[in-house]
């Protein structure tokens, strides 16, 4: 393991508490972290990549692994998601209008996979095609229960 410090915090200057709008902050590390097998650098994704277009996309936490769970994960939990249409997220029979145009919606439509209470702030990755490596689409915010159909 490796223990770092927060040296510096800066949060998101137009986060909305009420809404969850911008709900991103910068972490500046007490000192480097040193990249092996466990830890890796990511890409942050570039404004003009097609996010909607990529297929293999990934979220990772600690958190619960049951909605009502009281504990997070002893382990890193990984799994495979679909980015859904945002459009589609904000139907009446979804989220009724509370996707921001600058928000994904990541999941399964008929539920089962999903992040859950304590997975905020861990990364939504999705890797390019042919590609190597994942880029940094989005970061794990908020959602209605956990691995919920729609």
């Amino acid at each position: 393991a490796q223990l770092r410090r927060i040296k510096k915090l800066v949060r998101h200057e137009h986060y909305n508490k009420s809404d969850k709008s911008n709900d991103i902050a910068l972490l500046e590390l007490n000192k480097p972290v040193q990249c092996n097998p466990y830890t890796q650098l990511a890409c942050v994704a570039d404004p003009i990549l097609g996010v909607s277009e990529l297929q293999n996309c990934w979220v990772a936490g600690w958190g619960a692994t049951a909605a009502r769970a009281q504990n997070s994960s002893d382990i890193l939990q990984e799994t495979k998601v679909l980015l859904i249409d945002t459009k589609l997220c904000n139907s009446s029979r979804w989220y009724a209008g509370e996707i921001h145009t600058h928000n994904l919606c990541a999941g399964y439509p008929q539920g089962t996979i999903d992040t859950c209470q304590g997975d905020s702030g861990g990364p939504l990755m999705c890797q390019g095609e042919n590609s190597d490596y994942f880029w940094i689409v989005g970061v794990t915010s908020w959602g209605r229960g956990c691995a919920r159909a729609r």
